[in-house]
This record gives structure tokens, sequence and C-alpha cells, in this order.
């Protein structure tokens, strides 16, 4: 009738443990940190010259040691030798990581047009073999002419005031992978009885396949752009166009062993990701008086794509990931609705299918739907596009700041539904659903939990969501109470504001949720106001 409270429903569990329990754990970390630098500059004339070599260390060691016990007689004597041996652990950890670097970097311009510098690094990580992968060369190079230097510009270009051409082209090396790969692990197993004491042995076994040559990945990154100022320096451009080509990447070889095999390949670095895109920043200023505004809005598109992870062969052209963006993931995908038998007998359809359930599409018009009907989705969770405005006004004693924040051209599975006997249904789920007296509905009929085909073995994008949008992030409000009063009261400075952060979301890619926590299950997004002063004595 819905005026039961579920009382006659309800069984008390009891949640405390049924016995006095204890871990006593002791950690002992310790971290090493050296940085030597030596500068010189020297500036002779229209020529500057500057330059610096640096030495770093680090270090970082940790060990610890904890036991367990339960089973205590009373929980008056809250230590180890109290409890009984039964069921008790003991366990220890250890593990240390270093790291050396020499760098240095030389830097060069002549009357502020030309400008040059050079960076070089070497870099070691004990993650990788002292014999061969252990130390890496980066060096980098950037190159600079300030145009708007040039007599050429000041006589025929005025209005621009400003005008800069860089470029750069340089490597960085990364070691955040998993450490001690190039040695031979064990793990521990099932183990055996020996000799007439029965005593029993821990077995040791070899854990995956080392690789001694496993060495530093690399980022090869280049740089090209612009940056501008002109009508008198109230407004600038900037931008860039950039490209990034990551190289000896450490991947398994995937198509080089089958999966039924069991044999497990140890990582190589042969995997390649090219990344590449453009940045631009337009920005004005302007002041009158006692009013002054300053605008910047900033916009950046990047696309990566997978050049090479030797990917295992698809049996369709169209699930090749190589050349697509990492993360790209594949899956079937869902055209409507099935409305009656009749419309499920018309088209190819999953083995027991039924009026209700999600249409998926047949991509390779064979009739049948299986693995092969599966297609690329190139959007992920990192959006292609993010975009962003600040804007700040003052008058007088009075100010005003702005942060919009934005992306776009990206998806995620934030929508994950949970509906059965097991737990409750969305209202986005109830409403419209499939039913028999509502038969020409987009929303699949009500399931029970896990056992239909399009959440489990046929996952389709029906439970994708655009997950781009534009947000309000900051807003702050401020007034500096006027010098006399601050000085009658000896403060050096006095401010009140008021602020809010995630006020107003302009526009969300779907109408089901807010795209920015993630999935549905998430804890909303808080929006926080806050007043408060800020007091210099």
């Amino acid at each position: 009738t819905g005026k039961e409270d579920g009382t006659d429903y309800l069984m008390g569990v009891k949640v405390a443990v049924p016995e006095p329990r204890l871990r006593d754990s002791y950690g002992d970390n310790n971290t090493q940190f050296l940085n030597v630098k030596a500068n010189y500059d020297k500036k002779i004339g229209d020529h500057s010259l500057s330059a610096f070599i640096a030495y770093e260390f680090s270090q970082y060691k940790d060990k610890g040691i904890s036991a367990f016990r339960r089973y205590f007689i009373s929980d008056k004597l809250p230590y180890l030798f109290a409890g009984s041996v039964n069921e008790q652990t003991i366990e220890s950890s250890v593990s240390i990581d270093a790291r050396v670097n020499y760098f240095g970097r030389v830097s060069y311009n002549y009357c502020e047009k030309y400008l040059f510098e050079f960076t070089f690094r070497h870099d070691g990580s004990i993650r990788f073999s002292k014999e061969t992968g252990r130390w890496g060369n980066f060096p980098s190079v950037l190159l600079g002419w300030r145009i708007s230097n040039e007599n050429f510009w000041r006589d025929h270009i005025p209005f621009i005031n400003y005008f800069k051409l860089r470029a750069s082209w340089g490597q960085m090396g990364n070691d955040k992978v998993d450490p001690f790969q190039y040695l031979t692990s064990y793990g521990f197993g099932t183990g055996t009885v020996f000799g007439t004491d029965k005593l029993y042995t821990s077995a040791l076994y070899p854990s995956g396949t080392s690789n001694p040559l496993i060495t530093w990945e690399v980022a090869n990154i280049l740089n090209i752009g612009f940056e501008s100022r002109f009508l008198n320096n109230k407004m600038k451009l900037d931008a860039e166009y950039f490209y990034q080509r990551r190289d000896k990447i450490l991947v398994k070889r995937n198509a080089s062993v089958p999966n039924f095999t069991g044999i497990s390949l140890p990582d190589e670095n042969f995997g390649i990701v090219e990344n590449k895109g453009l940045e631009a920043v337009l920005g004005y200023f302007n002041k009158i008086g006692d009013f002054s505004i300053s605008v910047n809005g900033n916009l950046a598109y990047a696309k990566n794509s997978i050049v090479e992870f030797d990917e295992p062969a698809k049996s369709v052209p169209w699930q090749v990931l190589t050349g697509h963006p990492v993360g790209s993931i594949l899956l079937y995908k869902a055209i409507g609705v099935f409305n009656d038998e009749a419309d499920v007998l018309s088209y190819p359809h999953v083995s027991g299918a039924q009026p209700g359930d999600i249409i998926i599409e047949d991509i390779s018009g064979d009739g049948i739907i299986n693995n092969d009907d599966r297609i690329i989705f190139e959007k992920t969770a990192d959006p292609k596009v993010t975009y962003g405005i600040t804007l700040e006004m003052n008058y007088k004693n009075w100010g005003l700041s702005a942060l919009v924040q934005g992306v776009g051209n990206c998806m995620r599975d934030m929508y994950q539904p949970i509906s059965g006997t097991g737990g409750n249904y969305f209202a986005y789920d109830a409403d419209g659903r499939w039913t028999p007296d509502n038969i020409y509905a987009n929303k699949p009929r009500a399931w029970e939990r896990e056992e239909y085909y399009w959440r489990t073995n046929y996952k389709t994008d029906y439970t994708y969501q655009n997950a781009a949008f534009a947000r309000l992030k900051n807003l702050q409000f401020s007034y500096k109470i006027p010098q006399k009063i601050q000085k009658a009261f000896l403060l050096q400075g006095a401010e009140l504001y008021f602020s809010g952060q995630n006020l107003l979301l302009f526009y969300s890619g779907n109408k089901l949720m807010d795209p920015e926590i993630g999935k549905i299950t998430n804890y909303p997004l808080m929006k926080v106001y806050a007043f408060g002063a800020k007091i210099a004595f």
C-alpha cells in the first residue's frame, strides 16, 4: 500500500568482532636528498650569457613489521603476548628507491632579440639495471626571435608592441614504472613436509620473467609558437603547436604469444604513442581611472594515438586499436529497444532476446550478433578540448574575480544503473522505460541485476555519457578596508571577501547527472560559500 515502514522485514546483525583482536605495527622510513648547484652570469655589451650545472641525489628506504593475534582471554591486556598463537600472522615489508641526476643549462641572448638555450640531463635510476639501462641522456634546445625589437618591425607594424617567435625540442625520461623488472623475482607458495620432525617448509617459485634490458621511457617534445602584445599592450595573443612522441614505453608483446599458452612475457621498451595539438591564449587588459579589468581566455585541443603496442591480430579491420587514442574501447552500439516479439524476429539479436531489450547493431552485416560487431569508440574520459576564462575587475577598494572552466569531446561510463530485487531503480531507468503498455520506448525494460546480455557479455554504449561541461568554478567579491581605518587600528592590511566554488553549471553534455563527478554513484559535487577576512598586523 506504500504505508509500510519495512520493520517486519528487518533483521538485526551484530557488527562488532566476536572477541578482542590486536594488530601491532612498526614502520621506519628514511629519505635523503642532496642538491648542489653552481651558477655563472656574464654580460658583455649586447651579449648576455648565463649557465649553471647541478648535481642531485635522492634516496628512499622503508621497512616495517606487523603482527596480529586474536582469541584474547581479556581485553584488559592489549598486548600481543596475551593473545593466542592460533591464526596469528607475522608480516614484514621493505622498499627502496634512489636516483642520481646531473644536469645543466647554457643560455645566450643578443640585444634581447636572438635567444638560445641548451639543456642537458644525465639521469640514473635504481629501477633499471646498472649494466644496461640505468643511465639516460636527455638533451633539449630552445630558440627565440623577438622580432618586435627589429627596426623594420617598429617602422612598419607599430600597433603590435611585442612579438616573439619561439621553438623548442627536447627529450625527457620517465622511470615511473614497476621497479626491478631486470631481476628474477620469486614468490612463496604451498610447500611440503620434510624430515622425521615433519616440519612444514614453504615453496619458492619464479614469478614472471625478468628483462635485464629495460631502460628509461623517452618523451620527444617539439613546440612551435609565438607571443604577442598589441594595441598599446592592452591585448595579447599567444599560440603554440605541440607534438610529443613517447617511445620506448614498457609494454608486453601481446601478439607474440597467444593467451591460451599461459606464458607471461616481460615488459619491453617498444611501445610508441603520439600526442599533438594546439593551445591559444587571448587576453585583454585596460585601466581607466580607478577602474581596471583583465580578461583571459584559453583554449586547447589535443589528440593522441597509439603507434605501436604489438597489437594482436583482429578478425575485422574496424577493431584495430593502433592509430586510435589511448583508452579507446571496443563496445557494441545500442540503436534502440525492441518493441515486440515481431520486432525481435525482424533484426539480428542475441539468443534469448526479448521485447524491451536493447538492440545491438549488426555492424558486420552477417545477420549474427557476435564479437565482430564491436566498434571502436575514440572518445575517452580524457577530454580532447579544454578551455577556461578568467576575469578580474577592480574599482577603488572593490574587487571581483571569476574562473570558468570546461572540457569537451569526451565520454565516460558514468551512468551505471542498479536494479533488481537486490537494489533500487534510478528514476531515470523507471521513467519512460519499456513496458507491455509502452512498447515504443527508448529505454529498456526492468531487469534483474546483471542477468541480461547488454550489461555483461554484450556491453553497449548505452551507459556511456557525454562528459563535456562548462562551469563557474570560482567567484570572489572583495573589499579592502580604507587606509585611514587600517592605520587607526595599527593594521598593515585588511580585506573582507565573499567567495563561492562550483556555483553554476553553464553547460552539461548530458541531462542525467553532473558530468564532473565521474559516475552516478559518486557523491555530488559540493557548492562552497565562504565569507572571511584577511588581516595583517
